[in-house]
Formats: structure tokens, sequence, C-alpha cells
């Protein structure tokens, strides 16, 4: 374990972080234009080289407001792409830059040079059979989130934090930028998850969308100044007690089905213990494990005779 520079929480950090670490509880070390310090906001981009001149316009004015912003640009440290054109944007302006790549992309050479970004500048080399050591270095090391046009790799990141944010276990600050309406057909599907009850919390609330970068920036840095959303966390806190009674009743009908007399007194302390986690959620699957196994063997038996 190594201790994070600016606060008293303490990361595990792969074999090949050598460099300073930063978590989300610390400030970052830039300053705006007024003096006060600057955000670290990171950016979920494209890498293909192939990407619409509407996405690299839209990340190339994102990296000069961050820049005249006094704000550490932090992201995954490509040179191609959205994550190139944003970069490259950064460092016209004279702003810092902190890259979190994966060694693979070091390897092929893919990684944008810092060197020609702010002084403050600088790349994170993380490893491992996955990306997941380099998403959890972005969000460890900023303090709100923008997603611009991307692929799958860009869609992993978003939906990780979506994910975390609806289950209370992140309040780090996340939105998108839709360009040309390029996310349209996820706000429709977040739509429809809320209206068919699988998704618990507002989307708007979860992630909200804009149109222009402009728009993104000013809303996250209204959450970076305003602190964790309040919002969010009433939300996240409904849709635990929504899923825990979905959970006890789906395991009250699945025990019901064959008689086995699970009480739902039993069923709230099992949802209650293990630190408030879903304890009830297993007792549903498990009960509907028994349901299909007496099923089995009733029907065995029944071949038998």
């Amino acid at each position: 374990l190594t201790k994070c520079e600016g606060c008293t929480c303490a990361r595990s950090l792969p074999p090949s972080a050598k460099r300073t670490w930063r978590c989300s509880r610390t400030r970052p070390s830039s300053m705006a234009m007024n003096g006060t310090p600057g955000a670290r906001v990171c950016v979920y981009a494209s890498s293909s080289a192939q990407t619409p001149p509407a996405f690299l316009a839209a990340a190339a004015r994102l990296g000069s407001l961050l820049a005249t912003g006094g704000h550490i640009c932090v992201n995954g440290g490509g040179r191609a792409g959205g994550m190139g054109a944003l970069n490259a944007a950064v460092a016209s302006g004279g702003g810092d830059i902190l890259g979190v790549i994966h060694k693979r992309w070091v390897v092929d050479e893919c990684e944008f040079s810092v060197e020609s970004a702010g002084k403050g500048s600088r790349m994170l080399i993380v490893d491992g059979d996955d990306l997941t050591s380099r998403k959890r270095g972005l969000r460890d090391s900023c303090d709100a989130i923008i997603v611009l046009p991307g692929g799958p790799g860009t869609w992993d990141e978003l939906f990780e934090l979506v994910a975390l944010r609806q289950l209370g276990m992140s309040t780090l600050p996340i939105c998108l930028v839709n360009t040309d309406g390029y996310y349209d057909g996820f706000l429709i599907q977040f739509r429809r998850a809320q209206a068919d009850s699988v998704l618990k919390v507002a989307p708007e609330t979860l992630v909200p969308a804009f149109v222009t970068v402009d728009e993104a920036l000013a809303w996250s840095l209204r959450q970076v100044a305003n602190g964790p959303c309040t919002m969010l966390a009433e939300a996240a806190a409904a849709s635990r007690m929504s899923y825990r009674g979905d959970a006890s009743d789906g395991a009250s009908s699945a025990a019901a089905a064959v008689g086995v007399p699970v009480t739902s007194s039993t069923l709230r302390r099992f949802a209650n213990s293990i630190d408030g986690r879903w304890v009830s959620t297993h007792v549903a699957v498990g009960a509907g494990a028994l349901a299909f196994g007496l099923a089995l063997g009733a029907g065995l038996a029944q071949a038998r005779a």
C-alpha cells in the first residue's frame, strides 16, 4: 500500500506506477486564472484515427477550455482520435495533462507526448491482463468525468461508473456530450430502462447529457465546487431498498412454489446481515435453485415410478 500524496487514504498501486498518485479526495495543484485551484477533469474519448471531424472539433474545444481555465486534463493518454485532439489542444494552450495509459499502447507507441504540454504534465503507465487498473487510475485521478463520443472502450468506462453511481458506490460526477446526437440511442435506452423499472435512478441524475462541451464543463465544475450530489445519494439508497424488496419478494415466491417454509422475518434477517449488503438477492437465487432441484427430483421420481 502506498500513501496518497494529498490525503490520509491508501491506494494499492500497480507495480508499474512509479509516479506520484493522487486519489479523488485530493485537490489538484494547478491554478485557475483567478488563483483558485483548478479541477482535475477526466475526459473519455475515442482513439480511432477515423473519428469524424465534428467529434474532433468538440474534443479540441474542450481541451482549449481546460487549458484556459487552469484545469488538469486527465485522459487515456492517446495521440489519435478524440483523445489526440483533446491533448493537442491542451498542450497548445500550455495546460497540464495527466495520461493514464496501459503499457500495451506505450509499447505500440500510441501515447501522446506529454513533454509538449505544461510542466505539470505526466504519464502514468499501468499494466495488467485487462483495462481494470487503467479505469481505476482514471477515476481515482480526477474530480469529474466528461464523456465525449467514443467506441466500446469509452462505453465500458461510462457504464462502469454509471453502475457504481446507481449502487451508491461512487459520487464522482459524470456527464455525456451528445455531439451530433451520437448518444441519442443511449439516452433512449436509459429512459426505456427506467420505464421498465430496471433502472431505479433517473437517467438525468445518473449521467446528464449536454449538447456542447461548454455546458458539460460548466456543469462538471459546479459539481466539483458543490460537493457530492445529495440527490444521487438519496436515489441510490432508495434503489438499494427497492432491490432488497424485489429480492425478498422473489425468494418468497420461489419458496412458495415448492412449499419451502421461508418466512419474511428470515428474509429480513438475511437482507440486513453482512454490513447491510443485499444478501436477500442470494436468498432469491438459492430459493430458485432449490425450487428447480426439487422439481427435477420430483420429475425423476415420477419417471422411475
